[in-house]
This record gives C-alpha cells, sequence and structure tokens, in this order.
C-alpha cells in the first residue's frame, strides 16, 4: 500500500473517505472525539497497520457498528486525524498572520514556513508509514492559515497569487498565477521529500531562512542588484 519516498501516494478508498455522517448532538461528538483519540493512541504506539476498526473500537469502549456508523472505514479515520492535525495548527497560526497581513512579505513567508515545519513535524511524529500514506498527499496551504475545510489546490493557488499581489512593491515576477502555483505545489513537495528521507533536517535553523529564500526566488525575476519597480502592479 505504501509507495517509495518521493513519491505522492492516495490512500486507498480516499475517494470515499468522508465520515459517514457529521455528529450533531453532544454525545455523537464525543462519541467521534473518543473513536480518532483511540485510533491516534493505537497509532502511535503500535504503527498505522495495528490501526484496525476492531482494536480502535475496543480501545474506544464502544462497539464496531459504532465505528462503522460515523467512518466507513479505517482509511477515513486515519485521513480524518490527518485533516485534523493540519486544521489545529491552522486555527493556531491564524492570529499571527492575521497580525502580518500588512507586514512585508518576508515576515509573511517566515510565519508561513515556521507553521508548516511544525505541523509535518507533528504529522511525521505519528509514523512515517502514516506520513506516506494519509499526511504526504494533503495540500500544502491547508495548515498555514491559507485556506481549511474542503478549499480546492486552486483556490489556495489564488489565495497565494493575492498575498503576492498585495506585495507587489517587492514581487518581481510578472506572472503571479506561476509563481502561486509553483509556490503552494512545489514548496508542498519538496517539505514531504525532505520529511521522508531526511525527517531530522526538520529541526535544522537554517531550514525556514532556506525556504523563504527559494519562495522570493519564485516570485522575484529581477536580476540581482536591480530595483523594484515602483509601478509594478498598478494597471
Amino acid at each position: 500500500m505504501s509507495k517509495g519516498a518521493g513519491q505522492a501516494t492516495t490512500p486507498a478508498g480516499a475517494d470515499s473517505a468522508a465520515p459517514r455522517a457529521t455528529p450533531s448532538q453532544a454525545r455523537a461528538r464525543f462519541t467521534v472525539e473518543t473513536i480518532l483519540e483511540a485510533a491516534s493512541e493505537i497509532l502511535r504506539v503500535q504503527g498505522v497497520d495495528a490501526v484496525t476498526t476492531r482494536k480502535i473500537a475496543a480501545r474506544a469502549g464502544v462497539s464496531v457498528g459504532a465505528v462503522y456508523q460515523y467512518f466507513p472505514h479505517k482509511e477515513a479515520i486515519l485521513i480524518e486525524i490527518s485533516k485534523r492535525v493540519m486544521d489545529e495548527e491552522s486555527e493556531a497560526a491564524s492570529p499571527e498572520l492575521f497580525r502580518l497581513h500588512r507586514k512585508s512579505l518576508d515576515e509573511m513567508l517566515q510565519a508561513l514556513f515556521r507553521n508548516t515545519v511544525r505541523t509535518e513535524t507533528r504529522l511525521y511524529s505519528l509514523g512515517r508509514d502514516f506520513y506516506q500514506r494519509y499526511a504526504r498527499h494533503m495540500q500544502f496551504g491547508r495548515a498555514q492559515g491559507l485556506g481549511r475545510g474542503s478549499r480546492t489546490s486552486e483556490q489556495l493557488v489564488a489565495s497565494t497569487e493575492m498575498l503576492l499581489k498585495q506585495h507587489a512593491d517587492v514581487v518581481g515576477e510578472p506572472d503571479t498565477q506561476l509563481a502561486s502555483f509553483m509556490l503552494v505545489r512545489g514548496m508542498r513537495s519538496i517539505l514531504a521529500t525532505l520529511v521522508e528521507e531526511r525527517p531530522e533536517l526538520l529541526q535544522s535553523p537554517s531550514l525556514v531562512p532556506m525556504l523563504v529564500r527559494i519562495a522570493r526566488a519564485i516570485n522575484d525575476s529581477r536580476e540581482e542588484g536591480e530595483e523594484p519597480d515602483p509601478l509594478a502592479g498598478e494597471e
């Protein structure tokens, strides 16, 4: 089921991985949270292959039928764990990103990448196999406050392009659509490969500054020493 490092993988059943029902009552929400926590505990201690609906039910203290009431299979549970991690990090990062919204592009990029590295570290802590199967395919940007929930990659690219246009005074690349696509998809690929092949490098203090430099190189087409165009971004 798991592919080699550096290859994108799509979990089996990913197309039908949404929870069967959205819990609206407090008791139902508690049951779902208990199921997810039980799955997370098994995942941390025994690894992804040890996670089964029967084991989850036993640890959660519910029937197997109760698990299936909310999740069609274990893949849906593991994908939900990945989404929860990213959404929790997104919520935690949102106040800082809002505060930096009108600050310099470098400050914004530093905050984005700090949060990204923190999120990747947290996901990887659940196991390399889990990361490859259930986290690597997640969209870059979900956990940086650029978008949550069902936002598509195209919407994330559009959000990033808006960010670049807001900083047109320092963005030299006229093709902001291409630059945004490269930032959203290219940087996610770089980080995922780093996590899979050299996860210890996530702790390097050089990582975030290096990611910022890569991002700036993508969105700045000026030659070294060339001054920004004061009319950049004007119609």
